[in-house]
């Protein structure tokens, strides 16, 4: 089945894009392009890094960064559900790898800043964050949680909102916060509180530094001068300048200060105050998040400068960006004024990253570049040309798509004919299906494609309010096609001939294809939140309507956005399906593992267990059941066997016509066209010739095939 193949891919793709053990090494950590204008960042499987008004962290060879998820629809100030707080890791700045949530969606209605560092002494990672009028504070054993909540912190000193954490050489822990407990007049003063051993609540020592309006706090250690870096003023979501702040002793006295008769509060009013020395205008765009310090292979430390670049203050953050840039200091160690680079090259401790590559990926315009704009709706529509490198089937069809401002009507992804401009595939994915951050929507058209021959990918929508998004380069990155759009309604399009969006296309040998939702022979094991119980390892599927998302899984797994890293379906009730623990559905077992598979005629053979498979087209005769015959392992640890397709259509399928007839399903849809497990696609608006050469290929020759509406 197609969706169970999306699980092999995913496990192969892991193995392709995991970086190999090594020596040190040297990346370029890129914030904007030439232009000053900054570019978008990615994980390893193309999607917006989605951790915003965190912290990050060293831990070995491998940073670890902390944030806020918005993309869930999460808003300031607007009651919205809490997204979660997430956690990415990265051997080198530039390669990060979405490592799941650290604390979970929903479990807070006002929860920001979440930082966090390592305990030496308890071996815990301890999280501090703004939880909306008091401190969540919570544990976990490893990096990537989940957290544990401990019990609410005492403070010192109160109003407190905006936090940092800070671990001295000799493992003294602290917390630095702002409070509102101010004179007249001023907004927020800067906090020091030492912690006790276990970091989980503040011995009673503090120091104010008496400045007027700050947050955003993060501090640093350098030849024994410790630096505090303040956002100035203090406003959410907002670009104010870099206070510094230094001492010698981190209960002060903190020096740096100096008085402002003309201060500015960020309303606009007078707010004469005491001031940190400021070391850049704006913080590179936004507030500071942290303070690196970076030890590299040589044992020498550099330090960098970290802050989140807000999007416009926009009650939902989910397009804010992350700037990373190298401090210097003069000979006496004072910090000079921070430079908002467009580039450096980093010196890493280990071996770089790299980006993850399906084993059937055919084209992609790449990972660097980009930027975002929103404007699908309506009569505007965009597209992206794309020309197959070898004929297949056109397995999977990928753009990195957005929603803002509250669209209500699904974005539809079309593949399109270059050539002739009809539609081979149509695919709507609902409002909840499209993350409010810049996410690689993956559509399985399953449509025959020739090497060499022009296609387009096509994004529309019917939506009356907010629109879709889409990333953009415009230095070409993919020569061999084109972005396009369209102000009336697809009608005509006008090319932007070095623009191409972010894209990418897979072409398989084989022709496998299930409908979208869940995959046939899968039985419903727990409601969401409920547990899905079973023994040994299966493929679990999370989700609702044709939005799902798939885990292999031993002895059970939680039915809910947490163990599955995302929600398929944003305000839709979800449950979870497990996979039968034979065969797919449609499929006869012929041969236990290291046996030989016999098929009488050509067929589709899966090659697997528990949900997760291989596929590959077996001629008349014997094929080896072994995981070299199909190229790996799909499940490790499991014993598996040999499936041939069956006579006849997909599971639960009714044909419409027979080879050489005449397919009329009565409304648009999607038909496909094969037999055995093999499968061509295509979008119909009426009658089709059943036949091969309307299907633009023969999936399985020598066989009788048929059509199936689906």
């Amino acid at each position: 089945m197609e969706r169970l193949f999306l699980v092999l891919v995913l496990i192969l793709g892991a193995v392709v894009g995991a970086p190999a053990a090594g020596a040190a090494s040297t990346t370029t950590v890129v914030n904007s392009d030439a232009s000053g204008a900054q570019v978008s960042r990615f994980d390893v499987d193309g999607n917006s890094l989605d951790a915003h008004d965190g912290s990050l962290i060293q831990v070995g060879d491998v940073f670890y960064l902390y944030g806020t998820s918005y993309a869930c629809g999460y808003r300031y100030q607007q009651n919205g559900d809490f997204c979660g707080f997430k956690v990415y890791s990265s051997p080198d700045l530039a390669h990060w790898t979405d490592r799941g949530y650290i604390t979970a969606p929903g479990s807070c209605q006002y929860c920001f800043r979440p930082h966090v560092v390592h305990n030496a002494a308890t071996g815990k990672y301890v999280l501090w964050a703004d939880g909306g009028g008091r401190y969540l504070v919570a544990t976990s054993p490893t990096p990537t949680g989940l957290f544990t909540p401990a019990p609410t912190p005492a403070l010192a000193v109160g109003g407190a909102v905006d936090e940092s954490l800070f671990v001295d050489t000799d493992g003294t822990g602290y917390v630095v916060h702002n409070t509102t407990q101010v004179a007249a007049g001023l907004t927020a003063d800067m906090v020091v509180e030492r912690l006790t051993p276990d970091y989980l609540t503040t011995t009673g020592q503090y120091t104010r530094l008496g400045l007027g309006d700050v947050e955003a706090f993060a501090v640093f250690k350098r030849d024994g001068v410790y630096h505090a870096l303040m956002s100035d003023p203090s406003c959410a979501y907002c670009s104010g300048a870099t206070g510094e702040m230094t001492a010698t002793s981190m209960l002060g006295p903190w020096s740096g200060s100096w008085y402002d008769p003309n201060g500015v509060h960020q309303s606009g009013r007078a707010e004469p105050r005491w001031r940190a020395r400021i070391v850049n205008a704006d913080n590179c765009g936004g507030q500071p998040l942290a303070s690196l310090p970076i030890v590299a292979a040589d044992g020498s430390t550099a330090y960098y400068f970290v802050s989140d670049r807000w999007n416009g203050r926009a009650p939902n953050e989910s397009l804010a960006n992350l700037f990373i840039g190298p401090m210097s200091f003069d000979a006496d160690g004072t910090l000079r004024d921070i430079q908002c680079v467009n580039s450096f090259p980093l010196s890493l401790p280990g071996p770089a990253g790299s980006y993850r590559s399906s084993p059937d990926l055919d084209q992609r315009s790449g990972f660097d570049g980009f930027r975002h704009y929103c404007d699908i709706a309506g009569n505007v529509a965009r597209q992206q040309g794309f020309t197959p490198s070898r004929t297949g089937t056109l397995s999977s069809a990928s753009v990195t798509a957005f929603q803002s401002g509250s669209p209500n009507a699904p974005l539809t992804l079309e593949v399109v004919d270059g050539a002739t401009g009809n539609t081979l595939s149509h695919r709507d994915f609902p409002v909840g299906a499209v993350p409010w951050a810049p996410t690689a929507l993956a559509a399985r058209p399953g449509v025959a494609v020739v090497a060499g021959h022009p296609y387009l990918l096509r994004l529309r929508s019917a939506t009356t309010t907010g629109c879709y998004g889409w990333e953009y380069n415009d230095g070409n990155p993919y020569p061999s096609g084109v972005e396009s759009y369209s102000t009336d309604n697809s009608g005509s399009f006008t090319a932007e001939p070095v623009r191409d969006l972010k894209f990418s296309t897979d072409v398989g040998a084989t022709s496998v294809f299930a409908p979208d939702g869940v995959p046939a022979g899968f039985a419903k094991c727990a409601d969401e939140s409920g547990r899905c119980a079973f023994t040994g390892t299966r493929t679990v599927a999370y989700g609702a309507g044709t939005s799902y998302r798939f885990r292999t899984a031993a002895d059970g797994i939680d039915c809910g956005i947490v163990a599955f890293g995302g929600d398929p379906l944003v305000g839709t009730l979800k449950a979870c399906y497990t996979a039968p623990v034979g065969g797919p559905a449609g499929y006869a077992l012929c041969a236990d593992e290291n046996g030989t598979c016999k098929v009488d005629a050509p067929a589709v053979v899966a090659y697997g267990a528990v949900g997760a498979f291989a596929y590959r087209m077996a001629g008349k005769g014997d094929t080896a059941c072994t995981n070299a015959a199909f190229g790996g392992d799909p499940v490790h640890g499991v014993a598996k066997g040999c499936y041939a397709a069956t006579v006849g259509g997909p599971p639960g399928a009714t044909a419409c016509a027979a080879e050489n007839g005449t397919c009329a399903p009565g409304s648009a849809r999607t038909v496909v066209y094969g037999a055995r497990g093999a499968f061509v696609s295509r979008w119909v608006t009426g009658p089709v010739a059943c036949t091969s050469a309307a299907f633009g290929a023969d999936p399985i020759p020598g066989v009788v095939k048929g059509c199936y509406p689906v």
